[in-house]
Order: C-alpha cells, then structure tokens, then sequence
C-alpha cells in the first residue's frame, strides 16, 4: 500500500474517517466536502485530491450512471481505510 495511505495527514483522516462513517452512501466531492464542513475544516481541493488517489488505489469505485463523479467506498478500500486511521491513532498517542 501508498506510503500516503499508512501516514494520512490531519485532512485524509477526516475524509477517511467520513467514508468509514458511511461505507455504503455514495459520495461526491461536493457532499464529502459538506459534510466535513460541519466539523472541520477540509478544503474541497484536499477531497478531490483524495478521492482521485483513493480511485488510484482502487479503495472506492465510481458509481455508475452519475452525472457527477460519484464514488463508493469498496470493501478492501474500508479494510485499509480503517487499518490506515488505527497506525494514524496510535502514532498520535505515542
């Protein structure tokens, strides 16, 4: 996995934490970018940023048929997304 993935900064984990939130909700960077916007300050370039190296890594997928591009979080993407934000929590607390 992405050296970025194991290290997030501040704002990948929040956008993490929110895809984790909601695995099943279908984003878009508009949407993840309001909804961080109610607890924290993430700028929307940092979401689509993270969104276009998450789909690099294929950890969500485009949601088909979507004016909008729209993602989802996909099941090993939630595996790694939780695994990256525990290694991020436990660096915090060392």
């Amino acid at each position: 996995m992405a050296v970025q993935l194991k290290l997030p900064t501040s704002a990948r984990r929040r956008i993490y934490q929110a895809l984790v939130d909601q695995p099943g909700r279908h984003w878009t960077v508009r949407t993840l970018t309001q909804a961080l916007a109610l607890h924290a300050s993430v700028k929307e370039t940092a979401v689509r940023d993270t969104i276009n190296f998450l789909l690099s890594l294929q950890l969500v997928a485009l949601v088909p048929h979507q004016r909008a591009m729209t993602i989802s979080l996909t099941a090993p993407g939630e595996r790694a997304l939780i695994v990256a934000l525990r290694r991020a929590n436990s660096q915090a607390g060392a």
